[in-house]
Order: structure tokens, then C-alpha cells, then sequence
């Protein structure tokens, strides 16, 4: 009696968990097993054991029903819920407690599963400080010879969609990076420290306002500590116009252009027998782009580059480019070459017109 009170038990746990597999019926006959994901546009996202995430189109299924609720996103603003059903004849049909509606295709958005909507839904308040997505990485340089010297980078690259739901257009989007570099080297014989630090953040809010999501207004500021070129500080404020290009898992490209006001303080050295703060005010125009490329998840190269021609004084620019190559170690770890390069046309006299810095190192994912 007691094996059999245990088989009873086994069935019973063991049953449910199968039975949360959905199953797609093609026209062809053929059917997949799986979990829901999403459905967006013509394409419904599945996740398999055994394919992985399959995306289906939507004019080859038969008859599909979910196991658990879904929220359908409406192109008027609503939404609504309940068991969402693709009949034979190719009617969609959403069934709750009260009452089963039909659903017009024509004004779905979008189609989640509850559980993943819920966390990130539209009407829910995001604090400023959630729903970022990024990475961060670190590396560091000892040297001991002739000489000694340290260099330490840490960087972090930050991205906010709003609303955060995969695969829905965003209305906004929020980008946010840091880059910094120390850099000291001691001469033991005389005992002499020299340092080369730099430091640069970027912060960048995109308002999209077309139908399809690719193209967008954008307001930036930026701030730079470049010690190799004696620049204390510049400060970038500015804005334009921006779009898409192309917006692909493994390859996006994204182009902008506008105008920006730049401050900068420059600290003038003994050698060039001047005295304090050099200010030095200007406009500038803007012209940048970033591109993104994945082979086989197991190399990710990205590059952004911002050039910016002076609007005030003739002849005169300045850019600043970074340049990725990250191969993945685990699912949040990877080890991540990078090369910056700050370059302006016109530093002062005795100083760099580049700032470069090729580091090595690991990355996370955040």
C-alpha cells in the first residue's frame, strides 16, 4: 500500500512539470514543444530543450494555446489578459475568468506572458536607476625594471530602455559610459613620479519619435579629465538627430549628428610660462557613429566614434573613438581587449595631441 501511495506522489509532482510545455501545430502537420516567450509582429518566440530559441511565423501555425496567461499589448494603449488561443481558422482568441473575446490581430503591439510582463510593464514607476543593462571591465599593468610603473583602467558601459520589455520598439533610451585610465611611473634613481591619468563619462538620453523606433532626437553631456594634454576638465553639452540603421541581434549599426558648446580648462604648465587656468569656450558640431558585430556568441566587436569640427575657430577638431574585441568566458564573464584615443588638432604647446590607451582585461555583465 505504501508503493503505491508513493507512485501516486511521484505522478503527481512529476506530471505537472511536463504539462507546462506548450505545444505548436503547424499546417504541415509537424509540432513543437516548448515554452512561450513572446509574440511580435508576425513572429511567435519559443524556447525549446533542444532547438533553443526559435522564433515561427505565425502564417505556418495551425493551432497553438498557451498553458498560462498572457497580457496582450494593444496599439490603442490597452491591454488584456487571460489564455491566448490561434484557432484552426486562424482566429486569435483570448479566454479569462468572465468571458472569451476575440482579438483583432491587426491591433496587437505585442503578446508577453504575464510573469514577464508584469516586472517591466509600461505603467509600472522604473526608478532612474533600474532596468540598466551593460557591462563593466577592469585591467592592470605592473612593471619592475629600470624603471617602475602601474596603470590601472576600469571602464563601464550602461544602457536603459523604457519601456524594458525584449523585442518591444523603446520609447527611450538612456546611455551611460566611463572610461578611466591611471597611469604612474617612478624613476628610482631620482626619484621622480610622473603620472598620465584620464578620465571621460558620457551621458545620453534618446527621445524616439517615429512609428517604427529607428529614428530619434538626443540630448548629451560629457565630461573629460585628459592630464597628458593638460586639460582639467571639458565639459560637452549638446544635441541632434539620430537613427538606426540597423537594429539586428548580431549587428546594429547607429548614426547621429547635431551641435554641442564645450568648455575646457586646461592648466598651463611651468614650460609654458603661464600662469593659472586657460579657458577656453567654443561651439562645436557633431557627427557619430557606432557600430556592433557578434560572430557565433563567442566574439563581440564594437567601435563608436565622435568627431567633432569647431564651429568658432576655423580648421580646428577634435575626436574620440573606442574600439572593443570582448570573447565570452561564461554567461557573465568575458575577457575584453579595448582601445581609446582622445585626439584634438590644437592642444596646447608641449603637450599631446593624442591621448591613447590600449588595455586588457576582464568584463561582467551587469
Amino acid at each position: 500500500m505504501s508503493n503505491r501511495y508513493l507512485l501516486m506522489l511521484l505522478l503527481a509532482v512529476c506530471f505537472p512539470a511536463f504539462g507546462r510545455a506548450e505545444v505548436v501545430h503547424f499546417k504541415n502537420g509537424d509540432h513543437l514543444t516548448g515554452s512561450f516567450v513572446r509574440l511580435e509582429g508576425k513572429t511567435a518566440i519559443f524556447k525549446t530543450d533542444v532547438l533553443g530559441t526559435v522564433k515561427l511565423c505565425l502564417k505556418k501555425i495551425n493551432t497553438f494555446t498557451t498553458e498560462k496567461p498572457v497580457v496582450v499589448m494593444l496599439t490603442d494603449g490597452r491591454t488584456e489578459g487571460g489564455i491566448f488561443t490561434i484557432t484552426e481558422t486562424g482566429e486569435w482568441v483570448l479566454k479569462s475568468a468572465e468571458l472569451v473575446t476575440s482579438v483583432e490581430k491587426k491591433g496587437v503591439v505585442a503578446i508577453y506572458p504575464t510573469k514577464i510582463y508584469r516586472p517591466a510593464s509600461p505603467e509600472k514607476l522604473h526608478r532612474p536607476w533600474q532596468d540598466w543593462k551593460g557591462k563593466a571591465n577592469f585591467g592592470y599593468n605592473l612593471q619592475h625594471s629600470s624603471g617602475h610603473s602601474g596603470a590601472l583602467t576600469l571602464g563601464v558601459d550602461g544602457l536603459r530602455l523604457e519601456p524594458p520589455l525584449p523585442g518591444l520598439p523603446p520609447r527611450r533610451r538612456s546611455h551611460f559610459s566611463l572610461n578611466m585610465a591611471f597611469v604612474n611611473a617612478t624613476d628610482p634613481v631620482i626619484g621622480v613620479r610622473t603620472s598620465a591619468n584620464t578620465l571621460s563619462s558620457d551621458f545620453r538620453q534618446d527621445f524616439f519619435f517615429s512609428r517604427n523606433r529607428h529614428n530619434f532626437v538626443f540630448a548629451e553631456a560629457q565630461w573629460d579629465h585628459i592630464e597628458p594634454q593638460n586639460l582639467q576638465l571639458r565639459q560637452t553639452y549638446g544635441g541632434g538627430y539620430g537613427r538606426d540603421v540597423i537594429q539586428r541581434p548580431s549587428l546594429t549599426l547607429s548614426l547621429r549628428a547635431g551641435t554641442t558648446f564645450v568648455r575646457e580648462h586646461f592648466m598651463a604648465s611651468a614650460a609654458q610660462q603661464t600662469a593659472g587656468v586657460l579657458l577656453r569656450d567654443s561651439a562645436e558640431g557633431l557627427v557619430g557613429e557606432k557600430f556592433t558585430l557578434s560572430i557565433f556568441k563567442h566574439f563581440d566587436f564594437s567601435h563608436e566614434l565622435e568627431f567633432y569640427p569647431s564651429l568658432t575657430s576655423g580648421g580646428n577638431y577634435r575626436f574620440d573613438t573606442v574600439t572593443s574585441i570582448s570573447t565570452p568566458i561564461s554567461s557573465g564573464l568575458s575577457f575584453q581587449t579595448e582601445f581609446t584615443d582622445h585626439y584634438l588638432s590644437a592642444p596646447l604647446p608641449g603637450t599631446e595631441q593624442n591621448d591613447l590607451v590600449f588595455s586588457m582585461g576582464l568584463g561582467l555583465k551587469f
